[in-house]
């Protein structure tokens, strides 16, 4: 496979842009401070490189983002220079430069930058967990430069070469990457509270698990799902306040599914019998639901989705194909 890159600027593509290039993976929004952005992007083999100047930009993912977009990759993040505040929501830190910080995707977490130099890499779950199998424990920690400034050193090093290394040695730089990240880990010691996010986040996992095989069926409620995950109603409520509620969960989730169905252009199925098939107990509850959050009835949106209106074809946002790619990138990853 060949080396792909990319360059985004803040001065051709704006705030707009950059926030089209970053929606595959998180939410963004700018800070008070003065938006500045470029990010020199690389992927080969198994990994992707992203070298950033940052400043006046937040990005977070909460637990519904990270439900809905299913990442599963680690992101290393080593700060060169600069002001960088990240974590887990609401556990954030700040970094000194030199600093490394370990994101797993598939957990929460909060970035705030202010004229900041990073280097990131994202890498398999798979690769990283090799190497490493409990690595998802230290989501959000900082490893000091004292016991990471050789995975830092190498971090820099590929972003400066990433576009002239060869796709042959990727697998093996994807290996030496994951080898020093264990070493580094292997001198920090995860704390209890996240320990305990961890195991309250593999009971949520496994409650959404059992919702996804049986959201086609009408009669799944709370009571059913607290069965079938093996917890009490209380702790299963527990769980899925800080998002709404289990009906709340189930609801979207069918919604979502419906709302991609209508986007299948070869999909064939009336209004009638896709809502039925998706769970729901009417067509009128449906439609409310539907509409309350798209803004749209069902047969509306199929129609806008599947024929949008002349003058919407053929102008792609500022920084689409920057975009395009970054997804593909995250996407191969899983």
């Amino acid at each position: 496979m060949s080396n792909q890159s990319f360059t985004f600027t803040s001065e051709a593509d704006g705030f707009e842009g950059y926030h089209a290039l970053y929606s595959v993976g998180t939410d963004v929004a700018a800070t008070d401070g003065p938006f500045r952005a470029r990010v020199e992007a690389h992927r080969f083999g198994p990994i992707n490189v992203f070298e950033r100047t940052l400043s006046g930009v937040r990005h977070w993912r909460d637990g519904a983002r990270v439900r809905r977009d299913d990442f599963d990759h680690f992101v290393i993040q080593y700060l060169r220079s600069g002001t960088y505040y990240g974590g887990s929501i609401d556990a954030e830190r700040r970094l000194a430069p030199g600093d490394v910080i370990l994101f797993d995707m598939s957990r929460p977490q909060h970035s705030r930058v202010e004229m900041a130099s990073t280097v990131t890499v994202s890498l398999s779950r798979k690769l990283v967990e090799a190497a490493a199998p409990e690595a998802s424990r230290y989501h959000g920690h900082i490893l000091p430069e004292a016991v990471s400034g050789l995975l830092g050193d190498l971090m820099g090093s590929l972003a400066r070469r990433a576009a002239a290394t060869e796709p042959s040695t990727a697998e093996s730089t994807a290996r030496a990457l994951t080898e020093l990240l264990a070493g580094a880990l292997g001198q920090v010691r995860p704390d209890d509270e996240a320990s305990s996010a961890l195991i309250a986040d593999l009971r949520r996992r496994r409650a959404e698990a059992f919702i996804e095989a049986r959201l086609n069926d009408p009669s799944l409620d709370v009571s059913m799902v607290a069965r079938g995950a093996g917890l009490s109603r209380s702790a299963l409520y527990r769980l899925f306040e800080p998002t709404g509620g289990v009906a709340y969960h189930i609801l979207t989730r069918r919604l979502e599914r419906l709302s991609a169905a209508l986007r299948n252009p070869v999909e064939a199925r009336s209004i009638t019998t896709l809502t039925f098939d998706h769970g729901f107990a009417s067509e009128s509850h449906c439609s409310r639901a539907f509409r309350g959050t798209f803004g749209l009835p069902p047969g509306r949106y199929r129609a806008e989705m599947r024929h949008p209106r002349a003058g919407t074809l053929g102008q792609p946002l500022p920084g689409e194909s920057a975009a395009n790619l970054m997804s593909a990138w995250s996407r191969a990853l899983a």
